[in-house]
């Protein structure tokens, strides 16, 4: 009893003795509270994100989009100096006939105000009736005002409707947010009509709308297309292929790009130690690379590799 009892007493003063293990603290990397910055705590961490430098390359973008034949230009027999717009959509029609009869309106009034002001100028008319002419003039200015916008909204510019050449169609078709810079006035393009499957017609950019859908992001194009023997008509579906030789664009790999809410980042290395967020707009992608239209400069090293790592640190998830 006396040996167990001075056994234990042994153990106890033995384990009050010993050293409690240390805890060693592991360097992590630290982003800035906008997660835009992250440094590393040494340059050997940063080996698992090797780079590229993006570089200008010459692309040759082409892609498709759909669209359909949205209105058909004739000349009017009644007065051929005068387009007769058949629309596919008849809510359209009634916008153009609006526009049409509010520009006679308009003349009307500015001729009626015009008149009674010079009758108020000889003592035969009062300034009530200068007001009311005012009036009825402003009423038909905000008329086609309306009008002109619903039309515009659908890829329609009311006055190059009334310039549009007889025997043509017009298409209509939506393209990405970040095609846009691929895009201008007057490009050509080819049109495969699913009723002519044998053909190819060719057709030029019209137009470009004014805004981007807030929804979608995208933009619509309204492209004339030569129409002489009638075949084509409204409401018939294309296919438009662009082709664009771009010239010198920046590009990346495609691995080196996240999407978060809709939006793409590249990360790059600006120090030894030190990765930023960058947010760029894309364009096409050939093969592995994309196009990047904007947020980055020639020779900036793109980390390629372990990105999704990076989203986490910059992101929080």
């Amino acid at each position: 009893m006396k040996y167990t009892y001075w056994l234990l007493l042994t153990l106890l003063v033995a384990c009050k003795d010993k050293p409690k293990p240390v805890a060693i603290s592991v360097p992590r990397p630290i982003a800035t509270p906008d997660g835009v910055r992250i440094r590393f705590p040494d340059a050997a961490m940063m080996q698992a994100f090797s780079t590229q430098p993006a570089r200008p390359e010459t692309i040759q973008t082409d892609f498709a989009a759909p669209g359909h034949v949205a209105a058909m230009v004739l000349r009017s027999t009644e007065t051929p100096a005068e387009r007769l717009v058949l629309f596919d959509d008849p809510g359209l029609s009634d916008n153009y006939t609006a526009i049409l009869q509010h520009r006679i309106n308009i003349q009307t009034q500015l001729g009626n105000l015009e008149r009674v002001r010079d009758l108020q100028a000889h003592g035969a008319a009062s300034g009530k009736e200068v007001i009311e002419a005012q009036t009825q003039l402003a009423n038909e200015q905000a008329a086609i005002i309306t009008d002109e916008a619903t039309l515009k909204l659908a890829g329609f510019d009311p006055e190059a409707l009334r310039r549009a050449r007889p025997n043509t169609i017009l298409v209509v078709c939506e393209i990405p947010e970040n095609q846009l810079g691929s895009i201008r006035r007057g490009l050509a393009c080819t049109l495969d009509f699913t009723a002519f499957p044998n053909e190819r017609f060719t057709g030029r950019i019209d137009d470009v709308n004014d805004y981007v859908d807030n929804t979608t992001r995208q933009i619509k194009l309204r492209i004339a297309v030569s129409n002489p023997d009638g075949r084509l008509k409204a409401g018939m579906f294309a296919t438009v292929k662009f082709g664009v030789l771009e010239g010198k664009l920046m590009t990346v790999t495609r691995d080196a790009i996240v999407t978060v809410q809709g939006r793409d980042y590249v990360f790059v290395k600006t120090s030894p130690q030190v990765i930023e967020r960058r947010a760029v707009q894309l364009g096409q992608q050939r093969n592995d690379r994309v196009v990047v239209q904007g947020g980055l400069r020639e020779n900036d090293a793109v980390v390629v590799a372990n990105v999704l790592q990076l989203k986490g640190l910059s992101f929080g998830y």
